[in-house]
């Protein structure tokens, strides 16, 4: 039995014609000039963007090149010393038992110094690179962590420190915080009086921001060299830190991430006042 069905015709594609003509649509002059202002666009943002990515990368060469060097020459100072000192040891057979004493606490102490430079090495790469968790910070903890860390130094200067009672909240990132502590305290100690005496403290300003601060007993600094301390490390090369060595420039680098401020208070002969600022929490004290 025969279907009643019958095959459907085939189309013939190719000998159909399109309705519209590609060649004729890419060629009509609106849209070869609405193409052309496109791609010109696209090329310039492009442009834009390689230039912008080559003046970062320029940029960033310079910092690391000017902290390489500052970083060789405070690691040189340091060496020199401790080599200095194990050289009386080994050629000097009649030292006494106090002279020893103090050569191997002049290693020691240089040790330590060493161990600081690395240590802000490592934060330094640290820093450039995270964002760091910011919460409520307990400063009370942070700056006793800071005082047993320095220890040896407060017991080798007899050096006094005193430290306000309660301590203001403040937000920020505790381990990052603690450096910037580290670098204000020792300093203070090795830049103060003799003895040091060292007076830590907080205060609460209009902007809803909490100055912390570290005031010493040393001989002060010249406005000009306030000027220089808190040097950004693409300025290293040209600025020497005075003996603070890199740890104001770091400490400049994360408190700016924490949303906060650096500074210097200092009049000759009268000490030498050092802050920085974070967001006060509304956590209690």
């Amino acid at each position: 039995m025969k279907s009643d069905k019958r095959p459907q015709s085939i189309p013939d594609f190719q000998s159909r014609k399109p309705d519209v003509n590609l060649l004729d649509l890419v060629e009509t002059p609106m849209i070869s000039e609405g193409v052309r202002r496109d791609s010109h666009s696209n090329l310039q943002y492009s442009h834009e963007k390689l230039c912008e990515m080559l003046f970062d990368l320029r940029a960033r060469n310079k910092e690391l090149e000017a902290y390489d060097h500052m970083l060789a020459h405070d690691l040189k100072d340091p060496l020199t010393i401790m080599i200095a000192a194990a050289d009386l040891i080994t050629d000097v057979p009649d030292l006494t038992s106090q002279e020893l004493k103090e050569c191997m606490q002049q290693i020691r102490f240089t040790a330590y110094e060493m161990n600081s430079i690395i240590n802000n090495l490592l934060l330094f790469a640290e820093v450039s690179k995270m964002e760091a968790p910011v919460q409520p910070v307990d400063m009370a903890k942070v700056v006793t962590n800071v005082r047993n860390r320095l220890d040896y130094m407060i017991k080798e200067n007899r050096a006094k420190i005193n430290l306000p009672r309660v301590w203001p909240r403040a937000i920020g990132y505790g381990p990052w915080i603690e450096e910037v502590w580290a670098n204000y305290i020792s300093n203070a100690l090795k830049h103060g009086g003799q003895p040091p005496y060292v007076e830590l403290g907080a205060s609460a300003q209009p902007d809803s921001m909490i100055r912390f601060w570290t005031r010493d007993n040393g001989p002060g600094l010249p406005a000009d060299a306030q000027a220089s301390l808190f040097t950004p490390f693409n300025q290293i090369g040209s600025v020497r830190n005075l003996g603070h060595g890199l740890g104001l420039s770091i400490a400049l680098q994360i408190v700016e991430k924490l949303g906060g401020q650096v500074g210097v208070e200092s009049t000759l002969g009268e000490g030498s006042l050092f802050f920085f600022t974070l967001p006060a929490s509304s956590s209690p004290s």
